[in-house]
């Protein structure tokens, strides 16, 4: 079974849970952007304390949850890793945090047609590069500036600069915006 094939299986299984989601990490870049590969997958999850505590029991065969949780470094939210039995492909999951963006990302977030006949909740384009953004400042992993530029350089003329902006004020990565932006431009500046 292939990374995606044990995504799907899991999303099916929130679906019919009723566990609402959202595919925060490279399957969303590589879905507004330039696709490149990937080993895992991210999920934010909304979740209360005790459903939290129950998701390792409704997890699909073959997939377990790691008993040591950790905390992402931008928002210190709590993430878990499930590990897919014969896959070197692991599942993030991360539990929807108080931090404002985080909240606001998941309120947007958009139900799209990822792969053929089936629907996925990914946040929207300008998430991604906020976040992303935000991931370069704080984790300066190469990757996120890369997919930032790669999703502005697809979706340039079509996302909402003014709410990107807002965002990035807030988080210090004005700077960080306006090059991306720069290096992505010639890809859609004739018609800005």
């Amino acid at each position: 079974m292939t990374g995606t094939d044990s995504l799907l299986m899991l999303l099916d299984t929130f679906a019919t849970k009723g566990i609402p989601y959202m595919d925060v990490g490279s399957y969303s870049s590589n879905f507004y952007g330039l696709p490149r590969s990937t080993r895992d997958a991210d999920l934010v999850l909304h979740l209360s304390g005790s459903d939290w505590s129950k998701l390792p029991s409704t997890l699909p065969k073959g997939m377990t949850m790691d008993e040591q949780m950790s905390f992402e470094m931008v928002t210190s939210t709590r993430r878990e890793l499930i590990r897919i039995e014969g896959s070197a492909f692991q599942i993030e999951l991360f539990r929807l945090s108080d931090d404002e963006h985080d909240r606001s990302r998941f309120d947007r977030r958009v139900q799209v047609e990822i792969f053929p006949g089936r629907f996925v909740y990914l946040p929207s384009a300008e998430d991604v590069i906020v976040q992303k953004l935000r991931w370069s400042s704080v984790a300066k992993r190469p990757k996120d500036y890369a997919d930032t530029v790669s999703v502005m350089k697809i979706q340039g003329k079509l996302l909402d600069w003014g709410y990107i902006e807002t965002w990035c004020r807030t988080h210090g990565t004005l700077d960080l915006l306006a090059q991306a932006k720069a290096e992505a431009a010639p890809a859609w500046e004739e018609d800005f």
